[in-house]
């Protein structure tokens, strides 16, 4: 399989960007990067000679990731190119900055270190959640055993000497896509957090660890998943801030949680596919309680993972790109329609957004390297101002939330509420806005 594939990407050079990525080049920039990243903490400093042969390593067996977007005159493209290499650069002063992607031969995803911290950045338009974390885990095994460290490719970890299979570059959405399915309806425009941005640039990060074991433990008490418990606190802290604003215009409070469609599909693509869920509160019926909350969201998302209706969601995304007259359309003309409807359906839709990457499964030979591991979403457009992403390795769950506000809020009511309920969270150290004073929501979550 590995043999067939090099053969087919080295005579055609090139790959269509998947459905979900091609709604991406023409709106990135400075200010809505798409930049997610997946890391670590090790237990050591990273070992710079051995991280450079394990990218090495890793890449090869991963060469769908070796690609530069470029422009054509009808659609976006990855352009294969066997000698690219992600860079390894040293930690900047904040993490997910753009790529210059639109510029052409330039990777779109990087490698960034600094001190015990190794973290891989991937522009959206390359893969998903679920694709980084196989790549993170496959560079995280083969570094630990190029340190020296007896660690197996156990736990389905993807060996980089095993043979690539031809369904990893596949687009699941066209693959699944059914033409006769009826679409979803239409949703009514969401608040959004009444905070005003920080000012071009600002990214502030917040991070805490809370117990898997407890959590799966509060979420079990009341009948729910962690994600479904944890989207039911977000809600629940969204409604409190709605509460005390005077000006109500909007009464929609929806959160957009990815969910990955290879857990429902039978797909090893390690490119894009996720799709969205959107439980809402209608504030329009009045006041909900949590407990309200968790028996809605739970409902929610019982419902809107069910196959059939997500088939239903993959047709509203795949049907518009099989219409002849928007194939047949100049690129630069797409990107104006794109670019509205991006502003028009884009974050418009929802007030928060919970991405909960799942489990890191790593081999029990690596647990002693390895401190914890986190998923930092991508920089929020700013009318969402604030994102949260969730990533479990063993007991440890981390919440990363992403603001470009000044104003902590929706943070604090989140961990604050956590601890309320018995859970003890511990609010990790904060390197990229050292001047930002973190001192009260530490000691509101102690």
């Amino acid at each position: 399989m590995k043999d067939s594939f090099h053969t087919d990407i080295e005579q055609r050079g090139w790959m269509s960007l998947d459905n979900a990525a091609k709604i991406f080049p023409p709106v990135i920039s400075k200010s809505l990067s798409s930049v997610f990243r997946i890391g670590c903490e090790l237990s050591e400093p990273v070992r710079i000679s051995s991280l450079r042969r394990s990218v090495e390593e890793t890449c090869q067996r991963f060469p769908y990731y070796l690609t530069s977007l470029h422009k054509g005159f009808f659609w976006y493209f990855l352009e294969y190119d066997k000698n690219i290499r992600p860079s390894i650069v040293a930690e900047d002063k904040k993490p997910c900055v753009a790529f210059p992607a639109k510029k052409g031969d330039y990777p779109l995803f990087r490698i960034v270190v600094l001190g015990n911290m190794l973290s891989v950045e991937f522009l959206h338009v390359l893969t998903d959640g679920g694709g980084a974390l196989e790549f993170f885990r496959t560079l995280l095994v083969t570094y630990l055993r190029n340190c020296g460290y007896n660690v197996p490719y156990s736990e389905g970890i993807i060996d980089p000497s095993s043979p690539i299979d031809a369904s990893e570059t596949e687009d699941a959405y066209n693959k699944y896509f059914k033409k006769d399915v009826p679409l979803p309806p239409k949703l009514e425009n969401a608040w959004h957090l009444p905070f005003e941005t920080a000012g071009k640039g600002y990214l502030g990060i917040i991070q805490a660890e809370i117990s898997v074991t407890d959590l799966k433990k509060i979420s079990k008490e009341n009948n729910v998943t962690i994600t479904e418990y944890l989207a039911s606190v977000y809600l629940f802290c969204l409604q409190e801030i709605w509460n005390g604003e005077e000006r109500k215009d909007k009464q929609i409070l929806r959160l957009e949680i990815p969910v990955n469609m290879r857990r429902s599909y039978t797909s090893r693509t390690m490119r894009n596919f996720s799709l969205f869920v959107l439980p809402e509160l209608d504030l329009r019926l009045g006041y909900f309680s949590f407990e309200e909350i968790l028996i809605h969201v739970h409902n929610y998302m019982q419902i809107q993972t069910d196959k059939k209706l997500l088939s239903k969601v993959i047709a509203r995304n795949v049907k518009p790109e099989k219409n002849i007259f928007i194939r047949t359309t100049p690129v630069f003309i797409k990107d104006l329609v794109l670019s509205a409807a991006f502003r028009k359906h884009g974050a418009t839709k929802y007030s928060g957004v919970l991405t909960n990457v799942g489990i890191a499964r790593m081999p029990e030979e690596a647990s002693g390297y390895i401190e914890t591991l986190s998923m930092i979403p991508p920089p929020p457009v700013k009318e969402l101002k604030v994102s949260c992403g969730i990533l479990s390795f063993n007991d440890r769950l981390c919440i990363s939330f992403a603001n470009n506000t000044a104003n902590n809020e929706l943070e604090k009511n989140f961990f604050s509420f956590l601890t309320g309920k018995g859970l003890k969270v511990r609010i990790l150290k904060n390197i990229w806005n050292e001047k930002q004073n973190l001192s009260q929501l530490r000691g509101n979550t102690r």
